[in-house]
Order: C-alpha cells, then structure tokens, then sequence
C-alpha cells in the first residue's frame, strides 16, 4: 500500500515504525488540558465534551421509538451547521455483578452460591454508549507572519479570543444538553474529570478496559494521564500490555465497501464475549462542497446517460435536503477493535465480526499497513488520523451508529431493599438486575416504596412455578418474609425446603380462622363492620339503617365480651332482639357452626390460624375450586388483613398469590383491591398475581385494580396463547412476537417494569439437583410424604 494511501497527515506520520518506537504513546493522543470537569481541550483547538447513555433495547423496544431516536440525533447533527464534529462508542467489557450473598448454609444460601458461581462462567458482559460532542474553530484565512506577531501582543485580540473562546463552549454546552433532552428517559449524564469516568472512557478507547481515571497532579498535557498502557503494531496486529489492560492481542476492522442503505440497528447484532470497542465518528463536509459535488455527479450521469432514474431522484433528493437543511453530508469512519489473551478466542471474533456485517451487507477488511492510523483514529479529535473515510448523510450516520443497548436492571442504590433481588443473564450475553420495584426518585430514598407489586403470567407447566420459587429464594439476601396463598400445592417442596411453615384450607378440617377473636380494637371493629357486611348483603336485600346500627354495636360489644364468647355462635345471639323478622340474625347464623358456610369460622373458638415465621404456606385449592364467592372473600378477605397486621413492623415482605384472578375474582375484592394494594406498598410489601392468561386478570371482577395497580410484569411465552390474550397488556409488536412465537421450551421471560422491557434466560439448569426441590418434583413430593420427614430432605434430592 502506498503513503498516498493513508490519508491524513497524522496517518503519514505513523509511516515509520522506528519513529515511533522512539515516540511515547501520549505524543499521538489530541487531548491538552481539562477546561473544566466536563470540557477537554484538543491539539486542534476543538473543545470536547461526552455523554454516556443508557441506549435503547432494540430486542424489545418498538420500532417507531428506535426511529424517533434515530431521527433525533439526525436532526441535532443537521441543526449545528458543520460547526461540530460527532464520536459514538460503542465499548464492551466484562460484567461481574455485584449483589450481596444469601447468608448461612440452607436452601436458599446453596441456591445462592450455585447461581453466583454459574454466573461468573457465562462471561456476561456490557455495552456503554457515549457520544462525544466536538466544537471544531473557526476556519481561519491566510495571514502573514507579521500580522500573526502583532496579532499575539494586540489587547483587544486577547479579549477578543476570550469572547470567542466562551462563545464556543456556550455553544458546545448548548448542543450537549440539547442530546442529553433528546436522549431523555436513557439516564443520560455529562462524564466528568473528577468522578473518575471521562478519562477512563477515553482510556477505555484504545484498550477495550474502562475503570476510574484521573487527571495526573503534575504539569502536563492532558493525554499523559491516559497513556497508562503501550500499544504496539505489527503487521495487522496490535499488543496492548501494562497498566490495566494487561497483556492481549488486538485487531481491527474498518469498512471497505459501504452499503447502498442504512438501517437502525444494522450492527447490534456485534455482541461478542471479548473486549471490543466499535467507533463511528462523523464530520460534517461544507454544504457549498457538496452541493458542488452533486452539481458535478448530476452532469456527469446527464453527459454520460448512463444513471437509471432512482440514481437521479437520489441525487435531486439530496440537492433539496442540503438546500432544505434535513441533511448534512460528512465524512464517517467506523472501526471495531477486539482484544483478547487467547489467539483462538481472537480469530474466532473476527471470524464473527466478518460474518455480522456481510449479513449487513458492508465489507470490513484489517490493514497492516493502515492499521496503526485506524487505531488512533479512534481518539476524538484524532480526525486527521482516520483513512477509508465514507461520505454519508447524518441520517445514515445515526443509523449505523444507532443508540442501543440492553439494560442492565436497577442498582441496589436505586430500589429501597438496598439490592436487585438477583441478576439473569439475557439472550445477548448481558447481565440484567432484577427488582420487583420501580426506580426509587432521587434524592427521596427515605420516601415510602415504590410500587413493586407484580404480574406473572405463564401457561401450565410453562415454568411459573420455578421461577417464583427461584425469585423467593434469592430474596433471602435482603431476609424477605413470604406468605404464599397456593394452588395445587404448587410450591410446597421449595417452600419447605426453604424451613417455610405449610398448611391447607380446606372444608373438611378446622381452619383455625376467627376473625371474632382478633379483631378488638377500635382499627379492627371497623374494619370487622365493612368485611361482615360485604359477606352478609345481597344487592336485591341491601341492610338498612336499622340494620347496620345493629351490626356495629354486636360488634362493639363482641369487642368488650371475654374471650371465650368471641365465637360465631354467641355473636349470632346477639341479633336475635332485631326487630326484622330474623333477617340479619339469619344472615349472622350461615356463618355459625350450623350454617352453610360454618365450616370456615364457626367451629373456631379462638384464632388459631398460624402466621408465625419469615415463611408461610398455605394451599387454597379447596377455596378456590368450590367457585363460591363468598367462601374466597371470606377467607382471603381475613387472611389479608391478619397479614397487613403482621407487617405494621414494614419488614421486607412478599405476598405470592397463585391462580390470582380467581382468588381475587370477587365483588368485595373489586372494590377493595387498589386501596389494599396503595396500603401494602406503604408497609414495604411486594404481592406477586400469578395466572396463566392476562384475559383472566382483564375479565375478572378485579382485573381493572389488578392492571393498574400492578405495573411490574414478568411474561413467559405461550405459544398455544392468542394475540387476543395479550391485548390488556398492550405489548408492542415485537413483545407480542417473543409472547407467541418463543419455541416451546425455550426458558426466557419477558420483564416490563418502568424502565421498559427486557428478555431474560431463565433457565436455571446450572442450579443442578437443586432444581428438584424448587421445581416441586415427583421425587421432592415423595420425601415430604413422610410425617416425620427430614427438614433438609432437600440435600439428599438427585
């Protein structure tokens, strides 16, 4: 390859190896000096500033809001007139989550150490993505030497340069936020000196490693402080070694051929489990340059007759978006550099990185001889460096350069039980955290909960079960309490092999349940008074006046009686002076031991139902098979309100509820459920609404509180379900594709939370034999048979 053919007088600079050598790395970095703990200055006299956001996930997110963002971006760089200069990085690099361990030796601590160490062998990684903003100077004309000396002593120059200087970075300033509003809802931010995080990006550029780094106390230019590893080339090979990097072999790849169209996200499918980093930059050519260049192609195609007629709509179209100011032409380099120790490991990511963007339709070749000026091209403000430069428009820039990124979950910083309650990796080989909760508001971290309450929807045999019993455990880290309402003993082995205490309800043994004998106080003789009406009114019989009086005072005094009168016998005798021809005391006496529905309270003298313990089991099967209304209200109705007692202490708490839409499918909790919801996120409770279809929740009497209560929802596909049993969620298109056409045992699971929505790998299969007691196996069952069974029957499972 000639010289010619590195463009650039920085590339021609690089011709001599033995030069270099003799050079230090930092002599080929542009960065001078920090203006402020934002702005850099570079050798070219640009001021620079970066912004990392977090992107969109385009595996989810909905086409329209990925081209809103693409034209956003074009339309900024087409409003600043050529006067800047755009960078995107794109960096990879390993991800170690950092949650706190599950403490002691039980089940969920082995869960918890089982799943830790697997996640540290998948290699998860993440993606950062900054965008560099460079104010470019004034093109200046042509002076003589003794006007540049007088120039330099003139007064009024100097206070003129200061104008100009701040002009510019009002400006850059100006476009920066202007980004950072465009990209609102993406957690942008402006990276500073002093947190540590602008100079280790800019380090992180020729490395592929970003970690905390920060401007060097002594007198120096500025690129010193990030020249902390030596780069070597040879051939098409480049060595990095000291410092943080360690020692590892590189290559890089820039374009050859472009495309003839540009897509959104045509590169996203560049997620590979080595450090790379991939580099668009775009510097906008002077519309007077190209609007002669198209003159110059139009009568060259009208002299020769040879372009077809889309070739000439193209070039007109063009001409009018330059005249019209939507476009702005511009010169754009890409590289993407990897690295890794393993030459194996090497080889085969560039063997990947060729096959991405041949499906792309964009040939990437590495030079050996160019290779050196395409890796300095890299740095910001490092333009003169760059070689294979492709002219394209601003829109074809934030297409190939798009904004996207999977999420990485929540911080512990960010939820108010302090961690994620475990990390998944997800299909692109990231790692997300996950919360029940919403983001906690700035600044208000002692405020009450957000909301965390959460929907899980998955057919039979879909995984549902697993994966709750799996989210259960994990919350042991932050020493969660659970009460679970179950179905079909579905959860049972994991809940007992987590030390849960277990029970049923069921009619044909006493429930323990006496609302009668709990409920004294003030607090709860109201709220006795709005639950026993619920269950005793008809809508053709509603109670009158008479009637409730009545019920408030047999109430008050049930509340002042002694303990062994707080029976549902002796206060349906209370009713018996009404004068309504028996009416209330009839209503009373169907909950009595004798009525049909004795068998929940009335042969209980004393409330023996159990809610003591961090874990509590109960199966309802019995409940919510019979389909009677009253029966579901009357138990749950109390059950939840033994459990709001017990959570006044506002201790991390979550209340699973199996088959919710028919335990909620009722007239009292249609009317009661979104002010229980409101009360027990206040009291640090998350409750988790298990059912397979959403059209159950939508149709249920309930299901208008449950959906708007509810906005965390974890979705497994199902692909004998209907677009119709999605409708209440309102999934956009591609969510609705995942839901429907995820092949049958496939384990992942679509989580929507108010940061968007995420895909998740759920298979737990790294976990081993533990798998047969959270997965409630025939072989788990069998153990729990025993009446004296062992506690830690779990151990022995295989």
């Amino acid at each position: 390859m000639s010289r010619k053919e590195l463009s650039g007088e920085g590339a021609a600079s690089l011709i001599s190896s033995v030069a270099f050598r003799e050079e230090q790395f930092e002599d080929y970095l542009p960065f001078v000096s920090l203006v402020d703990d934002e702005t850099i200055l570079t050798r070219g006299g640009e001021y620079m500033q970066c912004i990392r956001v977090n992107g969109l996930n385009s595996m989810t997110a909905n086409d329209e809001a990925l081209i809103r963002l693409k034209k956003r971006i074009a339309t900024i760089i087409a409003q600043t007139e050529g006067r800047f200069s755009f960078y995107i990085h794109k960096i990879s690099k390993r991800l170690s989550p950092e949650i706190s361990p599950v403490r002691g030796d039980g089940f969920a601590a082995e869960v918890d150490r089982r799943w830790q160490s697997a996640l540290s062998s998948y290699g998860l990684r993440d993606k950062t993505l900054t965008i560099t903003v460079l104010r470019r100077p004034a093109a200046s004309r042509s002076v003589s030497a003794f006007e540049k000396v007088r120039a330099r002593f003139a007064k009024d120059k100097v206070e003129d340069q200061k104008q100009l200087r701040e002009r510019r970075l009002a400006s850059l300033r100006e476009v920066v936020s202007i980004l950072l509003s465009a990209t609102e809802g993406m957690s942008g931010r402006a990276l500073t000196a002093s947190s540590g995080e602008l100079l280790g990006f800019l380090e992180a550029i020729g490395s592929g490693t970003e970690v905390p780094t920060y401007p060097l106390s002594e007198i120096g230019i500025l690129a010193r402080s990030i020249a902390n590893f030596r780069p070597t080339f040879a051939s098409n090979r480049i060595t990095l070694s000291g410092g943080n990097t360690g020692r590892k072999s590189g290559l890089i790849f820039t374009i050859k051929n472009y495309p003839n169209q540009t897509e959104h996200g045509m590169f996203d499918s560049l997620n590979l489990p080595h450090d790379m980093v991939i580099t668009h930059s775009f510097t906008p050519i002077p519309n007077d340059v190209m609007e002669e260049r198209i003159r110059r192609a139009q009568k060259m195609m009208a002299s020769m007759n040879d372009a077809g007629v889309s070739d000439r709509e193209l070039l007109a179209s063009a001409a009018d978006g330059l005249v019209t100011g939507k476009l702005v032409f511009g010169g754009h380099h890409m590289t993407a550099a990897i690295y890794s120790s393993n030459e194996r490991e090497l080889a085969e990511a560039a063997a990947d990185i060729q096959q991405v963007a041949q499906e792309a339709g964009v040939k990437v070749i590495t030079e050996a001889f160019a290779s050196r000026a395409h890796y300095f091209a890299q740095f910001p403000g490092n333009a003169a460096f760059r070689s294979r430069i492709g002219t394209i428009t601003n829109r074809n820039f934030a297409g190939l350069a798009s904004l996207h990124r999977t999420p990485l979950g929540k911080n512990g910083d960010e939820v108010p039980w302090k961690d994620p309650i475990t990390v998944f990796p997800t299909p692109e080989g990231s790692g997300y955290q996950f919360s029940f909760h919403r983001k906690l508001s700035r600044g208000n971290v002692d405020a009450e909960p957000p909301a965390g309450h959460t929907l899980i929807l998955g057919p039979s045999g879909g995984g549902k079960s697993v994966l709750i019993a799996f989210l259960i455990a994990q919350a042991q880290r932050m020493n969660a309490r659970v009460f679970a309402f179950d179905y079909r003993r579905g959860l049972e082995v994991p809940l007992r092999a987590l030390g849960a205490e277990y029970s049923e309800i069921t009619a044909n043994r006493p429930t323990g349940l006496n609302p009668l004998w709990s409920e004294t106080d003030p607090e709860g003789q109201q709220w006795l008074s709005e639950w026993i009406t619920a269950l005793i009114e008809r809508a053709e019989r509603p109670l009158t006046a008479q009637q409730s009086q009545f019920l408030q005072d047999a109430i008050r005094r049930n509340a002042e009686a002694p303990q062994g009168l707080r029976h549902w016998s002796q206060f349906a005798s209370l009713f018996a002076p009404l004068d309504d021809d028996g009416d209330l005391e009839s209503r009373i006496r169907e909950w009595a031991p004798s009525g049909r529905y004795g068998w929940i309270f009335g042969g209980n003298r004393e409330d023996t139902f159990s809610l003591n313990g961090d874990l509590v089991g109960f199966d309802l099967t019995s409940v919510l098979d019979n389909g009677n209304d009253k029966e579901r209200a009357a138990v749950l109705g109390y059950i939840f309100r033994r459990l709001e007692r017990a959570m006044q202490d506002r201790r991390p708490t979550i209340i699973v509820v199996d088959e919710a839409w028919r335990a909620l499918d009722t007239d009292y909790f249609a009317d009661k459920l979104q002010g229980w919801l409101v009360t027990l996120r206040k009291l640090n409770c998350v409750v988790l609404l298990v059912t397979q279809f959403a059209t159950q929740i939508a149709n249920s009497k309930a299901g208008a509180s449950i959906l708007q209560g509810v906005q965390t929802q974890i979705l497994l596909p199902n692909d004998d379900a209907s677009a119709q049993d999605f409708a209440a969620l309102n999934l956009n298109a591609k969510e609705l594709t995942i839901m429907l056409e995820t092949p049958p045992g496939k384990r992942v699971a679509l989580v929507r939370d108010d940061q968007g929505s995420v895909l998740l790998d759920t298979d737990l299969t790294d976990l081993g034999q533990l798998l047969m007691s959270i997965g409630n196996s025939t072989a788990g069952r069998a153990a729990l048979a025993a009446p004296d069974y062992d506690p830690e029957f779990w151990r022995a499972l295989k």
